[in-house]
């Protein structure tokens, strides 16, 4: 009596799970390419930033004003001719004309040279640098083809394994992204 074809592929998919099951949770595998899980974390880096900490600006300074010690001659009396009477030798009074130098004196004061005046000054901006964690990479997680010697006995492919034709384990990694060339290679 012939088994219906649902049963029969029960079985054989029963038979070829054992068969594949043992090899692999016993940590080798038998396909033509092996793939694990990696898991990458995020990567970071230190950014270093100028930030403005107050913007360029104008204040206004008063400058004083600047003076001077001067010192200058001046007239205390004019010179000229008097008139000048003393007692003579007999005791009478005697009168000339005496010509007298006129008189200086030195006179210091202060002097402005320059007036008091308010000057716009401007003031540069204000810098700091602050410093900030910057996510370069995100986490990365996927299947990545095992290394060689990673594990078990390889043999044959899992195409082969399961008597697929036609298919090879390459043409099942190109499918699934995790050929050579994958972002995820060298895990």
């Amino acid at each position: 009596m012939a088994l219906p074809v649902t049963k029969l592929v029960l079985i054989a998919a029963a038979l070829g799970g054992i068969a594949l099951a043992g090899p692999a949770s016993a940590g080798g595998c038998y396909g033509g390419e092996c793939y694990r899980y990696a898991v990458s974390p995020p990567v970071y880096a230190t950014e270093q930033e100028n930030v403005l900490v107050s913007p360029p600006r104008t204040v206004y300074q008063t400058v004083p004003p600047v003076y001077d010690t001067v010192e200058e001659q001046v007239l205390v009396a004019p010179g000229g001719r008097i008139w000048q009477t003393r007692p003579g030798p007999r005791g009478e009074l005697i009168g000339c004309w005496v010509e007298t130098p006129p008189r200086y004196a030195v006179r210091r004061r202060s002097v402005l040279v320059r007036p008091a005046e308010t000057v716009p000054v401007t003031l540069p901006p204000q810098y700091t640098t602050v410093s900030h964690r910057v996510r370069v990479a995100p986490a990365r997680a996927g299947w990545v083809p095992l290394e060689p010697g990673y594990g078990g006995p390889r043999v044959g492919s899992i195409p082969d394994a399961l008597g697929i034709t036609g298919g090879s384990a390459a043409d099942i990694g190109v499918g699934l992204g995790f050929s050579r060339g994958s972002i995820y290679d060298g895990y």
